[in-house]
């Protein structure tokens, strides 16, 4: 009964087929530059439309390449404002039904956005409904179904073709497939639209909902964005339903192949994980956790008469450690200097002594009123220290607070009774330690150089006692295991 009540919905109800030309890739700038929408109710077309649109700028090259279409054979087309009712007239109340639903929808939402009006139909892909149907393709874009199913067509890549080709196909499929079989496949995707169109149902079942990092593979298999979660599965379908709002999310889902996953024990691993993941295979979609080698960091030092210079120095994190003259560490110098620059005019600091500002005598923002005098000796250099010490308080690195090494472990029960917990020293990770049962426990070492990143996680897992329990280790011991 189920089943018969999805076939009859999705079926019986009124369908659009959809296909859209486009000046480029880029839904959030690009425009349509052709549209066809054929609407079919109880198995017969009842209307057609069908326009070129001017799209107010020049159609590049490789599009009129791809479809014929020139910039001269839009000038005296309608725009997409005028079309606009006349197409929202012929798609409303239906099925939208598009090859790689997601790019027409996505374009078609722009541009009806762009007039006023909103536009959100429910959406069926064929190319998901061809990969159900035809598992045993290896193809299932336009040209292997028109070529596998015989289809007629007059212009590929013209919008009226291309749209009418999907009408033929399902046509094909209701006379091939049983009713529940067609009405199965219909059920699946209806419930689940916005999945990417090379993955497949039966890869977000198998995700699981805990802790861990994903992947989201290219066609080559290699990662274009590396993710961390609480719930693998809730916070990868997250992407997906929100890709035609965010060119961003839309972009990358055209490009996920496949989608891989790594448990871990622990929100703490799986944080401390993808930022070491990011950072070593630099996925294209990752911008905020990139590879650091150098940082860039404020350093103090006192001159002959006591007063503290900050200096904009470059640190190589690999060879050399953090020490006490460090007062704030930056990812690129221009942050840095923009940081700096606020931190000199919320404390009334002076910029001379600040390295940003090079003159002899006082510094211009003396003569402003807003610098106390601490370059020409009028402030006193322990009230002017004492400022630049508050000033950048809570922009320190903070000191290592343990005299020994520490086991960092979360608070969380684990069925198979395996403890496992990260080795830090001076807030670098130098391993791994794990112990099952009433085994001993293994000590895997692999020393990490310091990592902004990494310190600002473990600093805020480790001052928070409710979620993970921080012990003491000597260096002796863990050289025995």
């Amino acid at each position: 009964m189920g089943i018969e009540k999805v076939s009859i919905q999705a079926l019986d109800q009124p369908m659009v087929f959809v296909d859209v030309e486009t000046d480029g890739m880029n839904y959030v700038h690009g425009h349509i530059i052709e549209v066809a929408a054929i609407r079919v109710e109880n198995g017969q077309i009842t209307q057609e439309f069908k326009s070129l649109i001017n799209p107010g700028t020049e159609i590049p090259y490789f599009i009129t390449n791809l479809t014929g279409i020139t910039t001269s054979d839009v000038q005296t087309a309608p725009t997409f404002h005028e079309v606009a009712d006349e197409l929202y007239a012929v798609m409303e109340g239906a099925l939208f039904v598009a090859h790689n639903v997601r790019f027409d929808y996505s374009f078609l939402k722009q541009e009806f956005r762009r007039v006023g009006i909103d536009f959100a139909p429910k959406q069926l892909c064929t190319v998901r409904l061809s990969r159900a149907l035809y598992p045993e393709q290896k193809s299932h874009k336009l040209s292997a179904l028109i070529e596998r199913h015989g289809f007629v067509f007059s212009d590929r890549h013209r919008a009226y073709d291309d749209a009418h080709v999907l009408w033929q196909f399902l046509q094909h499929v209701q006379d091939t497939f049983e009713y529940d079989v067609i009405a199965e496949a219909l059920q699946r995707q209806l419930r689940h639209p916005s999945l990417p169109k090379y993955i497949s149902r039966d890869v977000i079942d198998g995700l699981p909902e805990t802790h861990g990092v994903y992947f989201f593979d290219d066609e080559s298999g290699q990662p274009v964005y590396i993710g961390k979660s609480v719930n693998i599965k809730r916070r990868v379908m997250s992407h997906f339903t929100r890709d035609t709002a965010e060119y961003k999310e839309f972009k990358m889902a055209q490009n996920v192949h496949g989608i891989r996953f790594q448990q871990t024990g622990g929100e703490l691993e799986a944080l401390l994980l993808e930022s070491h993941l990011i950072k070593t295979l630099q996925p294209l979609y990752n911008r905020k956790l990139r590879r650091v080698s150098k940082l860039i960091v404020a350093q103090g030092h006192q001159d002959d008469q006591g007063y503290v210079h900050v200096d904009l120095q470059t640190l190589d994190v690999a060879e050399e450690s953090l020490d006490d003259s460090i007062l704030a560490t930056y990812t690129r110098r221009g942050m840095a200097k923009e940081s700096l620059l606020r931190t000199v005019k919320t404390f009334d600091l002076c910029p001379k002594l600040c390295g940003l500002e090079k003159s002899k005598g006082a510094c211009f923002s003396y003569q402003l009123g807003k610098c106390r005098g601490a370059c020409i000796g009028k402030e006193s250099a322990a009230d002017y220290n004492h400022r630049v010490m508050q000033a950048f308080e809570h922009k320190k690195i903070e000191a290592w607070p343990y005299e020994t090494p520490v086991v960092v472990q979360e608070k969380i029960f684990h069925p198979d009774q395996v403890t496992k917990g990260f080795v830090v020293d001076d807030w670098r990770i130098i391993g791994h330690i794990q112990q099952q049962g009433d085994f001993d426990p293994v000590f895997v070492r692999n020393e990490l150089p310091f990592d902004l990143d990494a310190y600002k996680i473990l600093r805020a897992f480790m001052g928070n006692k409710a979620r993970v329990q921080v012990s003491p280790i000597e260096s002796d011991y863990l050289a025995q295991l």
